[in-house]
């Protein structure tokens, strides 16, 4: 069997979707402000599991959240989160309610891994990865952002790798049918 169970992702995960299985799942805030990082950040599922409660500040509406890059990858520094961003405000108060010293997700990884199971069972966490990266590469074919703030963002260190976690969509053969001569 390959690295894939059920396939590559090859679909977008849109937010009504996310929001919807939140509501049904009953998780508790920690389990759903993990899964909602993972979502708007499209970090690997153990990176969150570092955060700690001095690695989150807020200004002017916006968390500030310095999210470590692991496998040799850097950030650009803290990603920034609106509040107003779907569940951003969850995020904000497993942060104020964690003790001093403490990380904000104290669970082990494959308990993480088990909760985005819960919501989505034939994807893994990683497939948030694939989510937000074909997300941002789509905002890049638009030139709203560029391939470095994409690698500062997510922490990838090339664009190899940026390119590797794109989703071969039905929409993208369609796209490039119409540009073929």
């Amino acid at each position: 069997m390959g690295k894939y169970k059920y396939g590559k992702p090859n679909r977008e995960i849109e937010l009504q979707e996310l929001r919807k299985a939140l509501e049904k799942s009953f998780l508790s805030l920690p389990y759903q402000a993990y899964i909602i990082l993972l979502y708007w950040i499209g970090c690997r599922r153990s990176e969150p599991l570092f955060v700690r409660k001095e690695d989150v500040k807020e200004k002017n509406g916006i968390l500030y959240i310095d999210i470590p890059a692991l496998k040799g990858g850097e950030r650009g520094g803290a990603v920034e989160l609106p509040l107003s961003l779907f569940g951003v405000p969850i995020i904000r108060e497993v942060w104020q309610h964690t003790p001093k010293g403490a990380r904000l997700f104290r669970f082990s990884d494959k308990t993480g891994y088990r909760k985005v199971k819960k919501l989505f069972p034939k994807k893994s966490p990683h497939w948030l990865r694939h989510n937000r990266l074909t997300k941002l590469r789509k905002k890049r074919d638009m030139g709203e952002i560029s391939t470095d703030d994409i690698k500062a963002f997510t922490g990838i260190r090339s664009d190899k790798t940026i390119e590797h976690y794109g989703m071969k969509t039905p929409q993208g053969i369609h796209k490039v049918a119409q540009v073929l001569d």
